[in-house]
C-alpha cells in the first residue's frame, strides 16, 4: 500500500502530530480491496474479494473463455500483425514453463486490448465517474452523448420518485470470507421513505440478470459501509438499512428489490432513454449463496490437505 501525505487543505482532518496516512483501495492487480477489517471481523492481509468476482463464480465460464480467445486472436492481427511479430521474437524456448505462462498471459492481455476488449468497460467506467461527479459536486462532465444520458438518468430517477442519499460508497459483506464492492448510489423513495440501492449498468443489453441479481443482493445486505476518505481518517460504520419494496403496480409488488439503471454506452439512439429496472433480491440471495458455495467447493477440489481434499490413495487391503 502507498502512503498519502496530507496537504495544507487537509488540516481539518489531519491526525495529531501530522502523521503519514495509510491509503486504502484496490491492490496493484485490481483483484482485491485492501482495507482494515470491520469491527469484530478478522483482518485479511491479502485483502477482500471483489463482489463482482464472487458472483462470477456462478457464470458461464466456457462462453467467457471463448470470447477471451476470440479477442486475443483478433488482437494478434491488429496493426499488421505487430504484436505477433513481437511475440515470435521472444526467446520462449529457453524460459521455464512458469515464465512462458506469465509472458503468454501478458501478450494475450495486450492482444485483447488491441482488439478493443476493454473498450466497453472503460466507457462504462467513464459513465460511472460522470454520475459520481454530478452527485458529489453538482458538476456536469462528459461528452454530449454522455450528458444526454445524465439528463435522462436524472429524469428517470425523478419520474420514479427517488432522491439520491449516497454516491460511490465502499461496502463490506461477510460472504466468501469477506467481500467488498462499490455501491453506485443509495436512493430514498419520496412517497414511502423506503431506502434502496441502485447500480448503473452500461452493457448494450441484458443477456442474464443472474450475476447482476447476486451482486445487488450482496450490496443490499452488506452490514458495513466505509465512511470518509479511503485512508486512516475514514472508517467502517453500520450500513443504512435497506427497505425498498417493489412498486405496488409492478411485477415485484411487496417484495424486496434493488434497482438497476440501464444506460448503455454504445453509440447511437439506443443509449436513450435511461430505464430503471427492479431486481428481485430473493432470487439474488439464492444466486449469491450458490456462488459462495461454488467458491468453497473449488477450494476443496484443489486442496491436497488430508481431511479436506476430496480424493486420496486407497490403502492396500490389510
Amino acid at each position: 500500500m502507498t502512503a498519502l501525505v496530507p496537504t495544507d487543505d487537509d488540516d481539518l482532518f489531519e491526525p495529531a502530530g501530522g502523521s503519514i496516512l495509510t491509503k486504502y483501495g484496490l491492490n496493484d492487480a485490481g483483484t482485491r480491496y485492501v482495507f482494515p477489517s470491520p469491527p469484530g471481523q478478522p483482518f485479511r492481509k491479502s485483502g477482500y474479494r471483489r463482489m463482482t468476482k464472487v458472483v462470477a463464480a456462478f457464470s458461464d465460464q466456457e462462453r467467457l473463455q471463448l470470447w477471451l480467445e476470440w479477442k486475443a486472436f483478433m488482437g494478434l492481427r491488429a496493426n499488421d500483425g505487430l504484436l505477433f511479430d513481437e511475440w515470435m521474437a521472444e526467446p520462449v524456448e529457453g524460459m521455464t514453463p512458469e515464465a512462458q505462462k506469465d509472458l503468454a498471459n501478458r501478450y494475450a492481455d495486450t492482444a485483447r486490448k488491441a482488439a478493443g476488449a476493454d473498450s466497453a468497460a472503460r466507457r462504462g467506467t467513464a459513465r460511472h465517474q460522470m454520475m459520481d461527479t454530478y452527485f458529489t459536486t453538482g458538476q456536469v462532465t462528459g461528452t454530449r452523448a454522455m450528458r444526454a444520458q445524465l439528463a435522462s438518468a436524472l429524469e428517470a430517477l425523478d419520474r420514479c420518485g427517488f432522491e439520491v442519499v449516497q454516491s460511490e460508497t465502499r461496502i463490506w459483506h461477510p460472504v466468501a470470507g469477506g467481500t467488498m464492492g462499490t455501491l453506485d448510489i443509495l436512493v430514498s423513495c419520496r412517497v414511502t421513505g423506503q431506502v434502496g440501492i441502485l447500480d448503473w449498468k452500461t452493457q448494450a443489453r441484458f443477456w442474464t440478470f443472474q450475476e447482476i441479481s447476486a451482486q445487488m443482493a450482496g450490496y443490499d445486505s452488506a452490514p458495513w459501509t466505509w465512511e470518509g476518505p479511503s485512508d486512516d481518517r475514514g472508517g467502517w460504520v453500520e450500513s443504512i438499512p435497506r427497505t425498498l419494496l417493489g412498486h405496488p403496480d409492478g411485477e415485484f409488488a411487496g417484495k424486496r428489490v434493488a434497482l438497476v439503471a440501464h444506460m448503455p454506452q454504445h453509440p447511437g439512439p439506443g443509449q436513450l432513454p435511461v430505464e430503471i429496472h427492479e431486481v428481485d433480491l430473493t432470487y439474488g440471495q439464492r444466486v449469491l449463496a450458490t456462488a459462495a458455495e461454488n467458491i468453497e467447493l473449488r477450494s476443496i477440489g484443489r486442496s491436497v490437505a488430508t481431511g479436506r481434499r476430496p480424493s486420496g490413495i486407497r490403502p492396500a487391503r490389510g
